[in-house]
This record gives structure tokens, C-alpha cells and sequence, in this order.
């Protein structure tokens, strides 16, 4: 449910890629039932001011909860985590369906238009005919003519993009399944 590469590439959507170990062993502490930041500190020796950014980094993507409960004595307050197993199973699901769909349009749009790019620098300029058209078949940047584009490589590219999306995903379903 944690370790899985759709997983990895949503929660780098929240936290920057150096603190996604981290983060994963805090939701994993959550799973297990620890619910306070000082405990995930222990459990983790992650460091104390990392958990709770973190936590509020969840938090702030709805996948985290807490209650807050000041203590009488001390008067300090105590932060009570839960982890949001349906939200966090819905946010993915959003993310790998909006990411498969992005995926799958480009691939359309591909297969079924024509590009056209600069003959001297593909960087200049990547249109479809009817843009082309525009410049009348020269690039915009240089003026050398445009030549149809081939788009072999970056169609394979996609392909093998949305097959390993879907078999990743598919094995992040039977993980949810399974607990």
C-alpha cells in the first residue's frame, strides 16, 4: 500500500523527494496505530521537527487528521494523529486516473495528428499541421523549414508509460484489497 511507484510519485506531489522515505515511515507508523508525534519520533528516529512538518504536511493533503487535547496539568497541548485510509485511497486514485487520462490524450493526439518540427533544432518548434501551416512549414525561430515529425520513439515512450501505470496501480488495488 506504501511501496509502490504510483505511491512514491503521489507523495512527492507532497513532500520534496528527500523527505519521501520519511514520510513513508511516518504513514506506516500511523497504519500501525501510533498516533502521537513523539512516539512516530521514537518508532522512526526520524527527527522530532521533521515528524510534525511532515504530519502537517499530511495533514494539509487530507490523509492526516489530529485531535488536539490540552493536557490539565500541564497545560500543554497534545497532538492525537489518525491516518485517512479512504482519503489517502481516493487522492491516488484521483492522481493515477488524472495522470493515466493526461497520458492517454497525449497518446491520442499523437496517433492522430500530424507534427511537424524545425529541421536544424527540434527544440525551435514542435506544431501540429495546422500550426504549422501557419508558419507556412518554417520554423518560427530560425526560418529553416519544418520536416514531419516521428513520433515512433515517443509514442512507444507512452505506451510503456501507461501499461507500467496500470500494473502498478493494479497492484496498489490488491494491497488496499487485501487489508
Amino acid at each position: 500500500m506504501i511501496n509502490n511507484p504510483i505511491v512514491n510519485d503521489f507523495l512527492e506531489g507532497i513532500v520534496d523527494a528527500d523527505d519521501l522515505k520519511n514520510v513513508k515511515l511516518i504513514i506506516q507508523a500511523l497504519i500501525d496505530g501510533i498516533e502521537t508525534d513523539e512516539a512516530i519520533h521514537e518508532k522512526t528516529d526520524i527527527k522530532l521537527n521533521t515528524v510534525r512538518k511532515l504530519l502537517y504536511k499530511l495533514h494539509d493533503a487530507s490523509i492526516a487528521t489530529y485531535k488536539r487535547n490540552k493536557d490539565p496539568e500541564t497545560q500543554w497541548f497534545t497532538y492525537t494523529w489518525k491516518f485517512d485510509k479512504e482519503e489517502y485511497v481516493e487522492k491516488i486514485t484521483e492522481f493515477y486516473t488524472e495522470r493515466l487520462n493526461k497520458r492517454q490524450e497525449a497518446l491520442d493526439n499523437l496517433e492522430n495528428n500530424l507534427y511537424f518540427v524545425c529541421c536544424m533544432d527540434q527544440e525551435h518548434f514542435k506544431g501540429d499541421y495546422t500550426e504549422s501551416s501557419e508558419y507556412e512549414f518554417y520554423c518560427p525561430v530560425c526560418d529553416y523549414e519544418l520536416e514531419p515529425y516521428d513520433a515512433k520513439k515517443e509514442k512507444s515512450l507512452l505506451k510503456r508509460r501507461i501499461t507500467i501505470d496500470k500494473k502498478n496501480f493494479k497492484k496498489f488495488e490488491d494491497a488496499i484489497n487485501k487489508q
